[in-house]
This record gives C-alpha cells, sequence and structure tokens, in this order.
C-alpha cells in the first residue's frame, strides 16, 4: 500500500511539473510569435515611412528581405523562417479605393488623400512544430480637408484600414503650403467626430495643400 501511494503521488507530481514545463515551453514560443509580429508591423510602418519620404517602391521588399535574415540570427537552433505575399490587389475601404503595387499605395494631392502598405506573412518555427501561421500587417495614413475659413483648414486624420482618427498629432506634424501654422487643435465635430483646426497667418485660399507627416513618420498630402 506505501509503495502503490508512493507511485501514485510521484506520478502526480511528475504530471504537474511536466504540465509546469510544457506550459512554460508554450509561454516561450508565445512571446517569441508576438515579437516577430509586433517587429514584422514596425517594419512595414517603416518601410511606408520611407516610401512616402523618397518614393523609391522597392523600400518594402528590400526591409522585408533583411527582416527575414534578421529573425534567423535573433534565434539560432529554433528554426524560425518567416515568407511575405507583397498585396498587388485593390481594396475598397469605405469610399477610398486602394490599389497596391509591391505591397504599397499612395494617393496624394486630392481631397482625401492617404498612403498606405499591406503584405502576408506565414511564420514557421521547426523546433516546436509550428508551420504556415498566418498574418496580415498593414500601414495607412488618411488625410482629408473638410473645408477652410479665412484663417482656418479643418480636417481629418485617421490610420489603419478601419480609418480610426488619430488624436496625438501637434502643430510641428502638419505643414501648410505657403503659409506658417500658428495652432492646431483637435475638435469634436457631431458629423466628423474628430477635426483637426489648423490655424494659420493670413488669409487662406479655397485650395490649399496640406502635408501630415504622423508620429510613425508617415507622410500624406492632401489638396482642397
Amino acid at each position: 500500500m506505501m509503495i502503490a501511494l508512493m507511485i501514485v503521488s510521484i506520478g502526480a507530481i511528475m504530471y504537474s511539473a511536466g504540465t509546469y514545463y510544457r506550459q512554460q515551453h508554450w509561454e516561450e514560443y508565445l512571446t517569441m510569435v508576438e515579437h516577430v509580429r509586433r517587429g514584422t508591423n514596425r517594419v512595414v510602418e517603416i518601410s511606408l515611412a520611407n516610401y512616402t519620404a523618397p518614393g523609391n517602391n522597392s523600400t518594402l521588399k528590400d526591409n522585408l528581405d533583411r527582416w527575414q535574415n534578421d529573425l534567423k540570427k535573433a534565434y539560432p537552433g529554433y528554426g524560425v523562417a518567416l515568407t511575405y505575399d507583397l498585396d498587388n490587389t485593390t481594396h475598397q475601404i469605405n469610399n477610398t479605393t486602394i490599389s497596391y503595387s509591391q505591397g504599397l499605395a499612395s494617393h496624394w494631392y486630392e481631397t482625401a488623400s492617404y498612403s498606405a502598405a499591406r503584405a502576408t506573412f506565414n511564420l514557421t518555427i521547426n523546433s516546436v512544430g509550428l508551420e504556415g501561421y498566418k498574418f496580415m500587417a498593414t500601414a495607412f495614413l488618411g488625410v482629408k480637408i473638410l473645408g477652410t475659413t479665412t484663417n482656418e483648414i479643418n480636417v481629418t486624420v485617421t490610420g489603419g484600414e478601419d480609418e480610426m482618427p488619430i488624436t496625438d498629432l501637434k502643430k510641428d506634424n502638419f505643414q501648410v503650403d505657403g503659409f506658417n501654422v500658428e495652432s492646431v487643435v483637435l475638435n469634436y465635430d457631431p458629423t466628423y467626430h474628430l477635426v483637426y483646426r489648423i490655424k494659420c497667418g493670413g488669409s487662406i485660399p479655397a485650395s490649399v495643400t496640406v502635408t501630415v507627416q504622423d508620429h510613425r513618420g508617415i507622410i500624406a498630402i492632401a489638396t482642397s
């Protein structure tokens, strides 16, 4: 009886320990997957920022190729492999049509303008048997000029394909061609929800060009 109790007790302890270590093991890989996802999203954002500055539309592919190699170096022995597919299709987001080429798109100097990036990824981690974990990374900046008054321009700024408003922009994030930006205030509007009111020195004409650069470094330029 004592031996049977000892076997049962040891078995319970071993099962508990095995479960604990398996949990710890999976938590490590879940953390790794999350790091890869976050890092990949950041690479896509940086690539779009670079694309909107110098206009090099191969920058997303170049950066993702380097990111693939960096991941292998960062996790040696884990068998980490990240493959990607750059979007070359057309998507309709609300009233906005986005046509991607090599995962990148921009539509500027219109009343509603945008910059966008989109790619699909497959992650494999051989050491844990993870194969074909698929996820998407996108980056988006939209700027829409709602109208002008004597010395103010009203614009909305959105980030993400869900067109959620960006609310943390300051005066330094805005430029108005031919005018000095004196202040930028974010106000609630019952029709458009959140509107940036850009106050400038001088009388503003009906046609005006506004450049927005968000905190990710992504640029979009709208003209009324």
